[in-house]
């Protein structure tokens, strides 16, 4: 796991140990941490669980509604939010074209 940490280049920091930018960590250094390799919704909840002490019945009433990863909390994408996105980006397109 140490692989995944770095001294900090900043004085402010005291030569404090800081997480390195993983777009740098190696394929091996990964494998070799022994974190599960998650990505997206598995990745979503996983943090949710952690956040509510692992208990998936907390999750589930999870009031933080203004966490970005609310209305993913469940680990699926919520049926109205695709609709409401493409509603909000079209929106905005017509709101750009009346300003022109």
């Amino acid at each position: 796991m140490k692989a995944l940490l770095q001294s900090s280049p900043f004085d402010s920091d005291g030569g404090n140990l800081i997480g390195r930018d993983p777009r740098h960590v190696t394929a091996e250094e990964w494998e070799a941490s022994g974190l599960p390799l998650l990505i997206g919704m598995r990745a979503i909840r996983a943090k949710c669980l952690d956040c509510c002490s692992g208990s998936a019945a907390e999750v589930r009433k999870c009031t933080s509604v203004r966490c970005p990863l609310w209305p993913l909390r469940m680990g699926a994408q919520p049926k109205g939010m695709a609709a409401a996105r493409q509603n909000h980006g079209a929106k905005q397109a017509t709101d750009l074209e009346a300003e022109r």
